[in-house]
């Protein structure tokens, strides 16, 4: 005998307000990623609260911290700006909890950078853990928390020893 789960029953207009959240939190994340592929900072910066706090441990082995947008752009300028890139998301799993949410968010982010040292080609397939926030002016992301499963490639094309990107980082995450 199999077991049913009982859902409460929503109104047409609670269905009609979560499908609406739900795309305004999927349009934020496609916001997120076009940002990124076009190095148009302020739109990137845009999908973010501030402040938020931000786990990119796997990419550079810092702990957790809590920046602004405009400082956080700053530093995935440091990383991204040399290469040409191309972020594709999918499998979104989202979980509203009123003025706010948690998803996740598979992605695979390809980075090129033509040079004579190896690969020209970076990619890395994870997902973003990440939560957000009802603000005035729409979601944001209110934490992210970038993870890979795996990458192929060239992993120095991002050039953590570039002192551009190291006083980015420094900035985020402290010395």
């Amino acid at each position: 005998m199999t077991t049913q789960l009982s859902t409460p029953a929503l109104s047409t207009d609670e269905m009609v307000r979560e499908l609406y959240d739900r795309q305004q939190i999927t349009d934020v994340m496609l916001r997120f990623g076009r940002g990124l592929d076009l190095h148009d900072w302020d739109m990137y910066a845009a999908t973010l609260a501030d402040p938020f706090e931000v786990n990119f441990f796997d990419l550079t082995g810092r702990q957790p911290a809590v920046t602004t947008p405009d400082v956080w752009a700053k530093f995935a300028s440091a990383c991204l700006e040399p290469l040409a890139v191309y972020h594709q998301y999918s499998n979104f799993h989202i979980n509203l909890h009123g003025d706010e949410a948690d998803g996740v968010f598979y992605f695979t982010a390809r980075h090129r950078l033509p040079n004579k040292h190896g690969d020209d080609h970076y990619t890395q397939y994870g997902w973003y853990e990440n939560s957000f926030r009802r603000e005035a002016s729409g979601w944001k992301i209110s934490k992210l928390k970038h993870g890979f499963q795996w990458c192929d490639g060239n992993p120095l094309l991002i050039d953590f020893t570039n002192p551009d990107w190291q006083r980015a980082a420094d900035t985020v995450f402290g010395s």
